[in-house]
Protein backbone atom coordinates (compact mmCIF):
# COMPACT_ATOMS: atom_id res chain seq x y z
CA UNK A 1 0.00 0.00 0.00
CA UNK A 2 1.69 3.29 -1.02
CA UNK A 3 1.23 6.97 -0.54
CA UNK A 4 2.05 10.07 -2.86
CA UNK A 5 5.37 11.06 -2.34
CA UNK A 6 4.82 15.07 -1.07
CA UNK A 7 8.01 17.31 -2.41
CA UNK A 8 9.86 17.91 0.57
CA UNK A 9 11.20 15.13 2.93
CA UNK A 10 9.45 16.75 6.05
CA UNK A 11 6.37 16.51 4.10
CA UNK A 12 6.33 12.71 3.07
CA UNK A 13 7.63 11.81 6.54
CA UNK A 14 4.29 13.43 8.19
CA UNK A 15 2.13 11.94 5.23
CA UNK A 16 3.63 8.62 6.18
CA UNK A 17 2.26 9.07 9.66
CA UNK A 18 -0.86 9.84 8.78
CA UNK A 19 -1.39 6.78 6.74
CA UNK A 20 -0.03 4.83 9.88
CA UNK A 21 -2.40 6.44 11.74
CA UNK A 22 -5.68 6.30 9.44
CA UNK A 23 -4.41 2.38 8.92
CA UNK A 24 -4.56 1.60 12.78
CA UNK A 25 -7.88 3.14 13.25
CA UNK A 26 -9.55 -0.23 11.47
CA UNK A 27 -10.39 -2.40 13.92
CA UNK A 28 -11.01 -6.46 13.30
CA UNK A 29 -13.83 -8.47 14.36
CA UNK A 30 -13.60 -11.75 15.26
CA UNK A 31 -17.25 -13.73 14.63
CA UNK A 32 -17.45 -17.51 15.66
CA UNK A 33 -20.35 -19.61 16.24
CA UNK A 34 -21.56 -20.89 19.82
CA UNK A 35 -23.99 -23.71 20.98
CA UNK A 36 -25.05 -23.19 24.44
CA UNK A 37 -24.53 -26.33 26.13
CA UNK A 38 -25.41 -25.32 29.90
CA UNK A 39 -28.96 -26.79 30.99
CA UNK A 40 -30.39 -23.57 32.21
CA UNK A 41 -28.97 -21.12 29.14
CA UNK A 42 -27.95 -17.50 29.51
CA UNK A 43 -29.48 -16.80 32.70
CA UNK A 44 -28.96 -14.42 35.44
CA UNK A 45 -26.02 -16.04 36.93
CA UNK A 46 -24.46 -16.99 33.38
CA UNK A 47 -24.84 -12.86 32.56
CA UNK A 48 -23.74 -11.74 35.13
CA UNK A 49 -20.02 -13.84 34.48
CA UNK A 50 -20.04 -12.91 30.90
CA UNK A 51 -20.45 -9.13 32.27
CA UNK A 52 -17.50 -9.42 34.46
CA UNK A 53 -15.18 -11.01 32.45
CA UNK A 54 -16.24 -7.86 29.72
CA UNK A 55 -14.75 -5.97 32.79
CA UNK A 56 -11.09 -6.32 32.29
CA UNK A 57 -11.09 -5.97 28.59
CA UNK A 58 -11.37 -2.13 26.15
CA UNK A 59 -13.04 -4.30 23.29
CA UNK A 60 -16.80 -4.66 23.16
CA UNK A 61 -18.73 -7.90 22.37
CA UNK A 62 -22.08 -8.78 21.20
CA UNK A 63 -24.09 -11.89 21.20
CA UNK A 64 -26.62 -12.55 18.54
CA UNK A 65 -29.21 -15.32 18.70
CA UNK A 66 -29.50 -17.95 15.16
CA UNK A 67 -33.03 -18.42 15.59
CA UNK A 68 -34.86 -15.01 16.45
CA UNK A 69 -31.86 -12.40 15.32
CA UNK A 70 -31.90 -10.55 18.78
CA UNK A 71 -28.20 -9.33 18.96
CA UNK A 72 -27.16 -8.14 23.19
CA UNK A 73 -24.06 -6.00 23.90
CA UNK A 74 -22.21 -8.79 26.08
CA UNK A 75 -21.03 -5.32 28.63
CA UNK A 76 -25.17 -5.53 29.54
CA UNK A 77 -26.71 -8.33 32.04
CA UNK A 78 -30.25 -6.84 30.96
CA UNK A 79 -29.24 -7.13 27.31
CA UNK A 80 -28.06 -10.98 27.88
CA UNK A 81 -30.64 -12.14 29.59
CA UNK A 82 -33.45 -10.93 26.75
CA UNK A 83 -31.57 -12.61 24.79
CA UNK A 84 -33.43 -15.89 25.82
CA UNK A 85 -30.88 -18.31 24.56
CA UNK A 86 -31.58 -21.51 26.24
CA UNK A 87 -29.69 -24.96 25.96
CA UNK A 88 -29.26 -26.00 22.89
CA UNK A 89 -29.15 -22.63 20.93
CA UNK A 90 -26.91 -21.46 18.55
CA UNK A 91 -25.32 -17.41 19.23
CA UNK A 92 -22.94 -15.93 17.00
CA UNK A 93 -20.04 -14.22 19.07
CA UNK A 94 -18.70 -11.10 17.80
CA UNK A 95 -15.73 -9.50 19.43
CA UNK A 96 -13.88 -6.32 18.14
CA UNK A 97 -11.08 -3.94 19.49
CA UNK A 98 -7.43 -3.67 20.62
CA UNK A 99 -7.38 -6.89 22.92
CA UNK A 100 -10.61 -9.03 20.77
CA UNK A 101 -8.25 -11.95 20.88
CA UNK A 102 -7.76 -12.24 24.23
CA UNK A 103 -11.35 -11.21 25.30
CA UNK A 104 -13.11 -13.64 22.56
CA UNK A 105 -10.66 -16.68 24.39
CA UNK A 106 -11.68 -16.04 27.29
CA UNK A 107 -15.22 -16.20 26.59
CA UNK A 108 -15.07 -18.80 24.75
CA UNK A 109 -13.60 -20.47 27.82
CA UNK A 110 -17.13 -19.48 29.55
CA UNK A 111 -18.67 -21.57 26.98
CA UNK A 112 -16.62 -24.43 26.57
CA UNK A 113 -16.64 -24.73 30.22
CA UNK A 114 -20.76 -24.80 30.26
CA UNK A 115 -20.11 -21.66 32.47
CA UNK A 116 -18.77 -23.62 35.63
CA UNK A 117 -22.31 -25.51 36.09
CA UNK A 118 -20.83 -28.41 37.04
CA UNK A 119 -18.34 -27.12 39.70
CA UNK A 120 -21.61 -24.95 41.06
CA UNK A 121 -23.32 -28.28 41.65
CA UNK A 122 -20.91 -29.99 43.27
CA UNK A 123 -20.41 -27.46 45.89
CA UNK A 124 -23.91 -27.48 46.46
CA UNK A 125 -23.46 -31.61 47.50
Amino acid sequence: MGFTRLTSGRSANIRADEQEKSMCAFETTLVCDIEVTNRAGIHTRVALLIFKKMQGFSSSASLTHKRTGHTANCGSVLELLSLGAACGDSVVLAVSGSDSDALQADLLNLFEHRFYEDEDEETKS
